[in-house]
C-alpha cells in the first residue's frame, strides 16, 4: 500500500509543471526554418539564454518574412525588442480566451530593463482573433498559430508583425526623449537683452 501511495506521488510530481520547467527554446525552434532570423537573434542577443532559466514564459515569434523591423534595429535596440516578444508567464490561446478580460497587460522581459514599456497590450476582438500591441502602438500582432509548446512551462505562439514599443521603433510616442538643442553663450545673451513681455491689453 506505501509504495502504491508513493509510486502515486512520484507520478503527481513528474507531471507538475515545475517538472516540467526545464526547456531550451533554441531546440524548440531548431528545426524550423521559417522562423530562422528570429532564433538567431534570440542566440546573438542571449535572451534564450535569459528565457532558458525561467520556470514559465511564452515567446510570441516572428516569421523570417515579418522580422524586418527588429533585424534593422542597431545591436543594443534589439535586445531590448526581441525581449518584449517574451512573456513572463505561460501563455497559450485558451488560456488566452478564457481571461475575464477581452484586454491585458501582459509583463515581458523587457520589464527587467524598463518596466513602464515592458508590458504588452492584448486585446481580444469581437470575431474571437487576438493581437497584441506595444505601449502607445496599435495591437495589430496577430496571434497566428502556435509553434511549439510544453504544457505550463513554455509555449512558442506566432505572430504577424514585430511588437515594438515607439521608443524602439523610432516613430515617437511614449518613452521617446525629445532631442532638446543646447544653449549657446549667443542665445543666453539674446536671452538676457531681450524686453520683458507685457501685459495683454484688456
Amino acid at each position: 500500500m506505501a509504495s502504491n501511495i508513493l509510486l502515486s506521488l512520484l507520478l503527481l510530481a513528474a507531471a507538475s509543471p515545475a517538472a516540467l520547467a526545464g526547456f531550451d527554446v533554441t531546440q524548440m525552434l531548431a528545426d524550423k526554418s521559417q522562423y530562422g532570423t528570429f532564433l538567431k537573434l534570440l542566440t546573438q542577443t542571449k535572451v534564450a539564454e535569459e528565457m532558458n532559466r525561467l520556470k514559465t514564459v511564452s515567446l510570441l515569434v516572428l516569421p523570417d518574412k515579418a522580422v524586418k523591423p527588429i533585424a534593422s534595429l542597431p545591436a543594443d535596440k534589439q535586445r531590448l525588442a526581441v525581449a518584449n516578444h517574451v512573456l513572463l508567464k505561460y501563455f497559450d490561446p485558451i488560456q488566452l480566451g478564457e481571461m475575464k478580460d477581452r484586454t491585458a497587460m501582459l509583463p515581458t522581459l523587457l520589464s527587467n530593463s524598463d518596466k513602464r514599456l515592458g508590458v504588452v497590450n492584448y486585446t481580444k476582438a469581437n470575431d474571437g482573433q487576438m493581437y497584441f500591441g506595444a505601449p502607445g502602438a496599435a495591437c495589430v500582432a496577430k496571434l497566428v498559430k502556435v509553434v511549439a509548446a510544453r504544457p505550463y512551462a513554455v509555449s512558442i505562439m506566432e505572430v504577424s508583425k514585430a511588437i515594438l514599443p515607439p521608443a524602439l521603433a523610432g516613430t515617437g510616442g511614449p518613452g521617446r526623449l525629445p532631442k532638446v538643442k543646447p544653449k549657446s553663450s549667443n542665445d543666453e545673451a539674446t536671452a538676457k537683452s531681450a524686453p520683458a513681455p507685457t501685459a495683454a491689453l484688456k
